[in-house]
């Protein structure tokens, strides 16, 4: 899978493709791309981090999620 499509009514999309073609297009999988990669390492963190909740975050919890958002806000 190389793209989500999300939508606001109904379901979203996945787009594949084959490896040729990713290679052709210099697609990236969507496990590798970086806002990906920066969600599932905050993610991960969270999980484990008893100074991270749903009222706040840890410093390292902080700065995971502000790597995530700048990622996420680069791949738009």
């Amino acid at each position: 899978m190389v793209d989500i499509v999300e939508q606001n009514s109904g379901p979203g999309a996945a787009l594949y493709a084959c490896a040729p073609c990713r290679e052709q297009r210099g697609l990236t999988p969507v496990v590798e791309q970086a806002h990906e990669v920066a969600y599932r390492d905050y993610l991960i963190h969270t999980t484990d981090c008893a100074g991270c909740s749903r009222l706040g975050r840890c410093d390292v919890g902080g700065r995971l999620r502000e790597i995530y958002q700048r990622a996420l806000d680069g791949a738009a």
